[in-house]
């Protein structure tokens, strides 16, 4: 075990820590009121073929399943 003790303390961590800091400096300073959804509509009729045959098959599953 003191290889391995030796090894993990010699691993620099210091790039992992400040990458954790600064993605919790983005966090809280995160506007959500600056983010467009003017897509989403678009985004949404272009996904339906794909989407409603696999959300009818999940609900099928689910009433056979669960009684639902």
């Amino acid at each position: 075990m003191d290889f391995l003790g030796t090894l993990l303390g010699e691993i620099d961590t210091s790039g992992a820590q400040e990458l954790i800091l600064a993605f919790f400096k983005y966090l809280s300073e995160f506007d959500i009121k600056e983010i467009n959804f003017d897509y989403l509509g678009q985004l949404l009729t272009l996904i339906a073929p794909i989407w409603n045959p696999i959300w009818a098959m999940v609900n099928e599953w689910l009433g056979d399943v669960f009684g639902f």
